[in-house]
């Protein structure tokens, strides 16, 4: 039986260190979970023609975004982005443009999943009609 108690008794404050070492790694590699929230943001137009007046519905869009819990918590509402590129639209006319996950901007270390509404309705006007 000495030899049992020589098992873990010799060497015990490395051994309590090495206990110790274990749990702080695996608290700090595995104990970070992924999570999900939604996050309410505008869209955002960019590169705008001179001359054309548009009208968006909805002008708002949920972003699905996941990350790791530490960052989705630490991450405000302008830290995302949906962008839309209105460099190519000059006839008037109503379109249909998809919002995908891709184009979304957010924060490094968290992925946006999905995008509601997928996609957006666009009116656009020529100046002179307005």
């Amino acid at each position: 039986m000495s030899w049992l108690r020589n098992v873990f008794t010799r060497n015990l404050p490395l051994k309590l260190l090495s206990l110790a070492l274990a749990v702080a790694i695996w608290t700090s590699v595995g104990g970070d979970v992924s999570t999900e929230i939604l996050v309410s943001v505008p869209v955002e137009f960019r590169n705008v023609p001179a001359g054309v007046h548009y009208r968006a519905e909805p002008s708002r869009v949920e972003l699905r975004v996941r990350g790791p819990r530490w960052m989705v918590r630490q991450a405000a509402e302008t830290d995302f982005s949906v962008p839309v590129d209105l460099s190519g639209i000059t006839e008037p006319g109503e379109r249909v443009i998809p919002l995908l996950p891709g184009n979304a901007i957010a924060p490094s270390s968290v992925e946006v999943v999905d995008i509601t509404p997928p996609e957006l309705l666009l009116a656009v006007t020529a100046a002179s009609q307005s």
